[in-house]
């Protein structure tokens, strides 16, 4: 049995019209739903989204809230408007390049998450908060990031000399501190506005320093911080089923591990967007490896194959029934 299943839920805006999926969810066995929350959604949709929230708990799941590409520094496809509206406090590469994401260290970004988080918390009924693949700009090029006037300044104080253009490290330790203190802070204002709220982190499971967070035992340390997830995706690379699936369970063990030794939850993701034609049932299997691993929650990103979108599976319907067939063998 698995205690938790979920899936992540986004762009339907109707209260009304989203039950019906809230209501699928159930009949394929879950009990939670992550809702992906843009910042464009929190500001133009505000009042159907706290609705939302509501909605999803009367119907039976649990609702946690993803801030989905805040700041372009947490995972999203969707655009930031602090982002947009800011030309200060942007993340730069090596290079000097400026990039669009917010610098994890600008204190104008963590104000605005810190003041849109205690108004979530304080007008929802929503059951937890979810740091998303928290990550530098960048990250799949060597020109890394960030070398902003405030992050070389930080640098400063801490080692007395400016930040080399290398990656040294001492630069990526640098970095990874920052970016722990990051998710402590906010972590930390959770907490500070509802010790009931659960905090929720979910790490990409990369050894690339260009990531800025490797060490994952400096997460789970965090006392504010309740889950510590992971997502094994491997749809998207060359790997095999056996691959993939080893792939899966040895960062499956890794996370579980470390939860274990900190007194978290564990939480694994499925890959349930760009599965390929004749690939579905590795998502039964990989649910049965979780299941066997001990996962405390075990959630699919996203609901119904991604249908209908940039990130579609080649057979959404049947990621789906695959998914609802898993968790319902493992709800009882």
């Amino acid at each position: 049995m698995i205690n938790e299943r979920g899936v992540s839920y986004y762009g339907v805006a109707y209260p009304d019209r989203a039950i019906l999926d809230f209501n699928e969810m159930v009949d394929h066995g879950c009990n939670a739903v992550l809702l992906a929350v843009s910042e464009f959604d929190w500001w133009f949709w505000h009042g159907n989204t706290v609705d939302l929230i509501k909605t999803a708990k009367d119907a039976g799941l649990k609702p946690y809230v993803d801030l989905w590409g805040w700041g372009k520094t947490l995972a999203g496809e969707p655009p930031s408007l602090f982002l947009m509206r800011s030309l200060e406090g942007r993340q730069r590469g090596a290079s000097g390049k400026p990039y669009a994401a917010m610098c994890l260290n600008s204190q104008a970004f963590r104000d605005h998450l810190k003041t849109s988080i205690e108004a979530m918390i304080c007008e929802t009924e929503l059951e937890g908060l979810f740091w998303d693949e928290p990550h530098y700009a960048n990250w799949h090029d060597p020109d890394w990031a960030c070398t902003c006037p405030i992050c070389d300044g930080l640098f400063k104080e801490e080692h007395g000399g400016d930040m080399p253009s290398e990656l040294t490290g001492e630069v990526i330790g640098f970095r990874e501190d920052r970016a722990v203190g990051f998710l402590r802070d906010l972590s930390v204002k959770v907490k500070q506005v509802d010790p009931s709220v659960d905090v929720i982190t979910c790490l990409l499971p990369t050894k690339s320093p260009l990531i800025g967070i490797t060490d994952w035992e400096k997460i789970a340390a965090i006392p504010e911080i309740d889950v510590l997830g992971t997502d094994p995706y491997y749809f998207h690379t060359e790997m095999n089923r056996e691959e993939g699936l080893r792939f899966f369970r040895e960062q499956g063990q890794h996370c579980l591990s470390l939860a274990d030794k900190y007194n978290k939850r564990s939480q694994l993701w499925l890959m349930a967007f760009k599965v390929p034609e004749g690939r579905e049932k590795e998502l039964s299997e990989a649910a049965e490896i979780a299941a066997e691993l001990g996962t405390d929650s075990l959630f699919a990103w996203p609901y119904r194959g991604a249908e209908g979108s940039y990130m579609a599976s080649a057979n959404p319907r049947k990621v789906w029934e695959t998914i609802g067939q898993a968790y319902r063998r493992h709800s009882v």
